[in-house]
C-alpha cells in the first residue's frame, strides 16, 4: 500500500460511566471553541456503559515524519496530562493513531 497517511491525529479518549455523555458534550464544545485545528469532535458510545469524545485533529501539514511524531507526541502528552488532571480515574483509556488512511 502507497505511504499515503493523512496529516491528522485521529482517535476517541475514552470516559468512565460515571462521565454522562452530556458533559463530554460540553467538553468537546469547548475544545472545538479551544482549537480550530479539530475539524471532526463527536461523542459516542464506546462500550456497554461508557462513552468517548471522538476526534480528527489537524496535528501537522506537510512536514517530515520526525517533526510529525513530535506533535503527535506534544499532543497525546498535553491531552492526557489535562484529562487526567480533569478526570483522575474517570479518563478509561484512548485508541489514538498518528497513521491513518482516509478514504472519503
Amino acid at each position: 500500500m502507497e505511504k499515503n497517511y493523512s496529516d491528522k491525529i485521529i482517535g476517541i479518549w475514552k470516559f468512565s460511566h460515571k462521565i454522562s455523555p452530556e458533559t463530554l458534550v460540553e467538553i468537546a464544545k469547548k475544545w472545538a471553541e479551544e482549537d480550530s485545528r479539530y475539524e471532526h469532535l463527536y461523542v459516542r458510545q464506546v462500550s456497554k456503559d461508557q462513552h468517548g469524545i471522538g476526534f480528527e485533529y489537524r496535528a501537522y501539514e506537510g512536514s517530515d515524519s520526525e517533526t510529525q511524531k513530535q506533535a503527535y507526541d506534544d499532543y497525546f502528552e498535553k491531552m492526557t496530562d489535562r484529562l487526567k488532571k480533569e478526570f483522575g480515574n474517570d479518563l478509561a483509556g484512548w485508541d489514538i493513531s498518528s497513521r491513518a488512511y482516509l478514504i472519503k
